[in-house]
């Protein structure tokens, strides 16, 4: 067409409408930002043949090769062809066209290697409680994309490689968590790729990697989950109001809202504003629950995070108040009397999520000695028959010890503030025998662990400690380092 503009530009350069110097092997702007330079070729030319479908060939080919893009993948996929190959563009094409590596070399189709890698780790999750975090994988989205296979990949091997304590997967898992983050750092800015589903699923996988396996630093994931946060956001809540995006939300929301508490923005966490009520509960369409949960239940959890996620700025500003107190400096009236009476509010409505709670029917929680009578500090132990249940009630007393801890830094402590505060302790401490077995048992009880910690004695805290030293073996972000040290330690020190 006359007047159509020929950009000699890379094709990344072209993707974003802007000036390319045209510099080999790689542009300036690649460069700067540092990103793989995808090259000047333009390997993929789309069609209309006038049948309202696109289509699209490779250069070079006479257009009776013109093949469906139903048949091939677009040019931010990479799919399996019947061969066991896959299907690239030439070489120069950038990352998120390109099979991974590692995966390469394995020689076989990317979509049913990884569907099987999902399955086995499944097998093995159902037995663990690991599989609640990949229920809502959607495996039809296999082998399309090296960002989202990789990151499938990385978490999957982790988690054989610890049930299977090869120590072998678990090295190859973190080589293909290094790849797959590279590819998730092309895709947060390219021009479309940042909002599509397998982008946010990838994000989502590499930071349960990260909070299952660990990094060079302890605290990885809660910057990862934040930008996480900032992904969806930017997305919008539309985006989150149905299926597998919806699904994804729904997952990752307990992250997002623990995140905020350690990891807090300028902003209020977005998950409170009124346009995101609508989308972040379940609300009985059973999108990461089996058929068969009963709604009640789904809506009681729905529940304690709508508190959670209320309780955060209560968390911030008792925290700033507290240690304005500590240092003592004074602090508005106004401002302590907002706190004194936000902390009131969350506290009743702790108290009707309670009640709603105990009248759902599960197994209740009995009395009986510990299995481990030599290094427990409790003659018994709470032994929950429901594990899901046990790490609310646990969140619910960490959540009333935040509470307490506020109305008496603020000058209005609840009577008897002292007894409940204590009973919530022991009520926590005795319950991390049970709700913390298994693969997913940390993960369940970091939160209220993390809480009570401030709240336990010296003897309770280094007891706490050494739990965190067995529970970082399988979940990294319980390490005892973010911890401050025992009380008793630094008296002893002096």
């Amino acid at each position: 067409m006359v007047g159509v503009p020929r950009s000699t530009g890379c094709q990344l350069c072209r993707t974003r409408k802007v000036k390319c110097d045209g510099l080999r092997p790689a542009c300036s702007n690649c460069s700067r930002y540092g990103t793989a330079c995808p090259g000047y070729d333009r390997d993929i030319k789309f069609v209309n043949n006038n049948t309202g479908k696109h289509l699209i060939r490779q250069r070079g080919r006479r257009s009776g090769t013109v093949e469906s893009s139903s048949t091939r993948s677009s040019s931010s996929t990479a799919a399996p062809d019947e061969t066991g190959g896959i299907y690239t563009t030439k070489s120069s094409t950038w990352s998120l066209v390109k099979a991974s590596p590692t995966l390469l070399k394995l020689g076989l189709p990317r979509g049913p290697l990884l569907l099987n890698m999902v399955e086995s780790s499944s097998s093995y999750s159902r037995s663990t409680d690991v599989f609640t975090l990949l229920s809502w994988l959607n495996t039809d989205r296999l082998g399309k994309r090296a960002l989202l296979d990789g990151a499938v990949c990385s978490f999957a091997l982790h988690l054989a490689g610890k049930a299977n304590s090869d120590e072998a997967l678990v090295a190859q898992s973190r080589t293909i968590y290094g790849l797959a983050l590279s590819e998730l750092q092309a895709a947060l800015i390219h021009s479309t790729e940042w909002k599509t589903p397998e982008t946010l699923c990838a994000a989502i996988l590499l930071c349960y990697f990260e909070l299952f396996a660990g990094t060079s630093s302890s605290e990885t994931w809660l910057q990862h989950a934040k930008g996480i946060g900032t992904l969806m956001e930017q997305r919008g809540p539309a985006a989150h109001a149905e299926g597998w995006d919806a699904a994804m939300l729904l997952s990752f929301r307990g992250v997002l809202i623990i995140g905020d508490f350690f990891y807090p923005g300028e902003e209020e966490l977005f998950l409170s504003r009124p346009e995101w009520n609508q989308v972040m509960f379940d609300g009985g369409r059973r999108l990461i629950y089996s058929a068969d949960t009963p709604i009640g239940h789904i809506r009681v959890g729905d529940g304690f995070l709508a508190n959670l996620t209320q309780l955060s700025p209560v968390i911030h500003w008792g925290y700033l108040v507290r240690e304005a107190n500590r240092a003592g400096v004074s602090v508005e009236p106004s401002k302590i009397s907002a706190l004194a009476q936000m902390a009131l509010a969350s506290h009743a409505r702790f108290v009707q999520w309670y009640e709603d709670f105990e009248a759902l029917e599960f197994p209740r929680p009995i009395e009986t000695l510990s299995t481990n009578p030599a290094t427990s500090l409790f003659e018994t132990v709470i032994q929950h028959q429901s594990a899901a249940a046990g790490s609310l009630l646990m969140g619910y007393w960490a959540s009333m010890l935040i509470l307490e801890e506020t109305l008496i830094e603020c000058g209005t402590p609840r009577a008897n503030s002292d007894v409940s505060s204590r009973y919530f302790v022991e009520q926590i401490l005795r319950s991390i025998e049970s709700v913390a077995q298994g693969a997913m048992g940390p993960y369940r009880v970091g939160f209220a662990v993390r809480i009570v910690y401030e709240f336990a004695t010296g003897e309770e805290q280094r007891w706490i400690a050494r739990l965190l030293d067995k529970f970082s073996k399988g979940y990294a972000a319980v390490d005892k380092r973010t911890y401050p040290k025992p009380r008793d330690d630094v008296i002893e020190s002096v």
